[in-house]
């Protein structure tokens, strides 16, 4: 934040004894009008047109509030003007605080009024959505119960992708086009955005410096604005590899020699991924029947025709393999 200094000026006070108006915080120690002390905490700022500036006063800080007569005294005084007792013990006059004024907010875009009973309804009918599916995800996830599993069946599968490289068509900024790519078109596109300063926002403040004066100031922060950056885009060819079929293998049974597909492979073509499943078939106690993929170490241990007690979800039927116990 920059701060610009306006000048100092007088502060004012209202005598509360005789009811003189806008005294002068630094010209009029005593009331003119009845010889009353100032009190510090009586000081205020003059209505815009009214201040009184000050020149070439030396600041020493802060008043110092005589704890005999309550007189604000200079902070360089040893002893108080008004009645002539020691400063030592003195403590610094309060501030009078300015509330800055607030910056104006860009105003929001007019929503859609909903009035009366359709409003509150509406409110409702949110409410009572969230509501509901709040608690209906609190049950599928907790609420279970025990449950008779009969395993009925396996299958495993196992495959392995076959690649072959083939041109493609792809898209990306110029730096990032990759060697080798071929037809390679650009043209100008908007990357991103990038925040730059457009100018500033200076508000005019007072500051009580404690002694009857105050300092003017423009306290002005930088604004912003977001600006377009732009970029070549690309449009090319590049080879890659693709995947141009799938060998598979597969069995029913725990008993089954598991064992990856034989993979033949052509003119240009490469071994890709490769992926593996292992799925149960089971049978709850009400007749139910489902199936679940899990580990081939758990997949194996579940054979067909065993009982198990599972842990079933309420909402849903889900079981929880990994927490099986025999029945």
């Amino acid at each position: 934040m920059r701060e610009d200094h306006l000048g100092r000026f007088q502060m004012l006070w209202d005598c509360p004894f005789c009811g003189s108006e806008k005294l002068l915080g630094l010209d009029h120690r005593h009331c003119p009008g009845c010889g009353s002390p100032q009190a510090a905490d009586k000081r205020y700022y003059p209505p815009e047109g009214e201040e009184i500036a000050v020149e070439d006063h030396p600041f020493h800080g802060a008043d110092r509030v005589c704890p005999a007569c309550q007189t604000p005294m200079s902070k360089a005084a040893d002893f108080c003007g008004s009645c002539g007792s020691p400063m030592d013990e003195a403590a610094a006059a309060k501030l009078k605080a300015e509330a800055r004024p607030a910056l104006p907010a860009p105003a929001p875009e007019p929503a859609p009024k909903k009035k009366g009973l359709a409003a509150f309804l509406g409110l409702g009918c949110v409410l009572t959505v969230f509501g509901a599916l709040a608690l209906f995800c609190l049950v599928a996830v907790f609420w279970k119960k025990e449950a008779g599993v009969t395993v009925t069946g396996h299958s495993w599968a196992r495959s392995i992708a076959v690649e072959q490289q083939a041109k493609v068509s792809e898209k990306a900024w110029k730096e990032d086009v990759p060697a080798g790519a071929s037809g390679v078109s650009c043209s100008k596109e908007q990357k991103s955005t990038k925040r730059v300063q457009s100018g500033e926002e200076c508000t005019t403040v007072r500051k009580d410096k404690g002694d009857g004066t105050y300092d003017k100031v423009n306290e002005c922060k930088p604004t912003y604005k977001e600006e377009p950056v732009y970029g070549e885009r690309c449009s090319y060819s590049v080879m890659k590899w693709q995947t141009r079929r799938t060998e598979t293998a597969g069995g029913t049974s725990t008993g089954d020699t598991i064992a990856w597909p034989v993979v033949r492979l052509g003119a240009g073509e490469r071994e890709g991924a490769r992926s593996e499943d292992y799925t149960v078939r089971f049978r709850l106690d009400d007749g139910k029947d489902g199936s679940c993929s899990t580990t081939q170490q758990r997949w194996a241990s579940l054979s067909p025709g065993s009982t198990w007690t599972a842990k079933v979800s309420v909402i849903g039927g889900g079981i929880d393999f990994e927490a099986l116990s025999p029945r």
